[in-house]
């Protein structure tokens, strides 16, 4: 799985008087610091979590954020206390599982559990298995159903069942992991295999080579991006 996180902190990143702070205080709308083994990029301003995980440069199966209570996304409690789950399940929402050093104790777990017996109570390998099972149903929820036989496994409920037992990766699947050409509706990705993809592709570019590019180079762009409003 490709995992990303995000921190969140009380305290500024970015040390006055470092040369990456006098850029940014000098206007740059962004700063780059690279190092050796390290890419850094540093920004000013008030963001949320959606702004942290619209910053990523990567495409991960799971982002693993620390902080960011007020946010509404689903949270999993790391407690050291019956004490502390209580005040959490209070002031903080959508908490779907509790974890950490109170779950090894099984006299706070019969406690918690008798009081809040709605919420999950998991120990760290169950933890784990918890967000494997959850992005799995994630990885399903994007697999085609074409049965077009492209893979090892001969059908799509085969290789979800692979996917399921650890056996796959979303990357045997030729649909998905051909990018030549993708269409969604309303943001729900259309399957096409990769034949339909590769015509997909020379239609559109067919058509816009009809058109006035004036500066446009067609043959140095590495991507075409078409928008339809189906009510305007």
């Amino acid at each position: 799985m490709k995992v990303a996180t995000i921190k969140h902190t009380s305290e500024a990143f970015d040390t006055k008087g470092k040369d990456t702070w006098r850029h940014a205080e000098a206007g740059a709308l962004e700063v780059a610091c690279v190092t050796p083994g390290e890419l850094i990029t540093i920004r000013r301003g008030d963001f949320s979590l959606e702004d942290g995980v619209q910053a990523l440069h990567v495409e991960p199966d799971i982002i693993l954020a620390e902080g960011f209570k007020r946010s509404d996304r689903p949270k999993i409690l790391c407690a050291e206390s019956v004490e502390e789950v209580e005040e959490a399940l209070r002031s903080i929402s959508n908490i779907v599982a509790v974890s950490g050093s109170v779950t090894e104790k099984a006299d706070q777990v019969k406690i918690l559990k008798n009081k809040f017996p709605q919420v999950k109570f998991m120990r760290r390998e169950e933890i784990v298995k918890f967000l494997r099972d959850f992005v799995v149903k994630e990885w399903l929820k994007k697999l085609p159903r074409l049965d077009c036989g492209h893979c090892k496994y001969g059908s799509c409920a085969e290789m979800a069942k692979a996917l399921v037992e650890g056996r796959a990766s979303l990357d045997e699947c030729v649909v998905i992991s051909t990018s030549i050409s993708k269409v969604a509706v309303d943001d729900r990705l259309i399957p096409l295999s990769k034949w339909p993809q590769i015509m997909l592709r020379e239609i559109i570019l067919g058509f816009i080579r009809s058109l006035k590019l004036r500066d446009i180079r067609l043959e140095e762009a590495s991507r075409v991006t078409i928008e339809i409003d189906l009510k305007g």
